[in-house]
């Protein structure tokens, strides 16, 4: 058996109903007074971020709010944050909002107390040239806030997703030595969210933890937790998404996202995700929707790799077809009950540009990890049948 390393990380989190009035203790406990909050244009605008302001501004002197982060981040988004960090002699991130504003904030915090690019932490294309940490303050203190339950980025560490304009792709910024400081869970911040985007986020949190149980590796604890996340949106992602003020749903869905990035930090991802940073690079397309779309494709294409686990799962999930092929059919018909579309065509993806994924996707990192080997061929073949629906 090949030999692996385990290690799991898990900074504290406050997790609940109410969680988020904590924030300020923690700050002030942890011995800082100067917080920058990161976010996006539509939640710095939701009446939450402004109480969250207000508390924030009564706690302390000085509160630095940076908002100018696209849907798919870009290094422009995380130079700009620097700037502002840098300028306004902030001593800590407050990062709030979906996977965007959270990447955008775990950017500035890898590079704004240093003097390294954003490009030197790309860990997984290089780690023999990656920086190495001097002294206390190397990167910037960092709380973590999701408003959204999906990319679980408040427990995946440091990594953050940006797109590399200059080479029109998305890279993965990461070190492992950095994590936050403290994380907090409310799942009060996800009610009222709209239906589709509740669908996107959450079907971005099963295939973190499909595709992070399927990785090869042997780490039967990640396994657990990522068996456990996937239970959890089978029982729950749909529920959320039909009622925005099913807070219990959407507590249910916040922990598998969360937990979900316990398992894939630990283990990896796969070739959905290489082809959705793919999409997302040229076609801006959410990270979520791209993800759902490719996950029952790229899940039949893995199935000879991994039929064991798949049958397990889907012994454990009751599935009427007790198979790998039922936990596709089970994925596909899950989407097609949130109204994901079940190909490429109807998210404007032409077919013309079939090839250039394939090859972008193939300089994607997360596929290393696939339970198969992947070639330029395989991307080109799974994208030809979601292109299709060919299912």
């Amino acid at each position: 058996m090949t030999q692996t390393t385990w290690q799991i990380t898990v900074p504290p989190v406050a997790f609940g109903p109410g969680s988020l009035q904590q924030l300020t203790e923690i700050i002030v406990n942890a011995g800082y007074s100067k917080p920058m909050l990161v976010t996006d244009p539509g939640v710095n605008q939701l009446p939450s971020t402004e109480s969250l302001k207000q508390q924030l501004s009564q706690a302390f002197s000085q509160l630095t709010v940076y908002h100018d982060v696209k849907g798919n981040p870009t290094r422009t988004n995380v130079d700009t944050g620097i700037t502002q960090y840098r300028q306004a002699g902030c001593d800590c991130l407050v990062a709030l909002g979906g996977g965007s504003a959270i990447d955008v904030a775990k950017g500035i915090s890898l590079t704004a107390h240093n003097s390294n690019d954003l490009w030197d932490f790309c860990f997984f294309e290089d780690e023999e040239s990656l920086p190495e940490p001097i002294g206390a303050d190397f990167f910037v203190p960092l709380v973590i806030i999701p408003t959204t339950a999906g990319t679980g980025s408040e427990l995946s560490g440091s990594s953050c997703v940006i797109t590399d304009e200059a080479q029109q792709r998305k890279r993965v910024a990461y070190h492992p030595a950095h994590f936050p400081f403290a994380i907090i869970d409310d799942p009060e911040l996800l009610l009222g969210l709209p239906a589709s985007l509740t669908a996107w986020t959450g079907m971005d949190a099963l295939t973190h933890a499909l595709e992070a149980y399927c990785a090869p590796d042997f780490q039967p604890a990640c396994d657990g937790i990522a068996l456990e996340a996937i239970s959890l949106c089978h029982d729950y992602l749909a529920k959320s998404v039909a009622d925005g003020s099913d807070l219990k749903a959407r507590e249910k869905v916040m922990a598998a996202s969360s937990i979900a990035a316990i398992a894939f930090t630990s283990k990896g991802l796969g070739a959905v995700h290489s082809l959705a940073h793919a999409i997302g690079a040229m076609f801006d397309t959410h990270h979520g929707l791209a993800n759902a779309v490719l996950l029952p494709y790229v899940l039949k294409f893995n199935a000879p790799a991994v039929d064991n686990k798949l049958c397990r799962l889907a012994r454990l999930l009751d599935l009427p077809d007790a198979s790998a092929q039922g936990v596709v059919e089970w994925v596909a018909a899950l989407n097609d009950s949130l109204r994901i579309p079940a190909s490429l065509q109807a998210l404007d993806i032409s077919q013309a540009a079939l090839d250039d994924i394939a090859a972008l996707a193939m300089r994607d990192t997360e596929h290393h990890t696939n339970p198969r080997t992947m070639s330029e061929q395989d991307f080109r073949s799974i994208l030809t049948c979601a292109y299709n629906g060919a299912l």
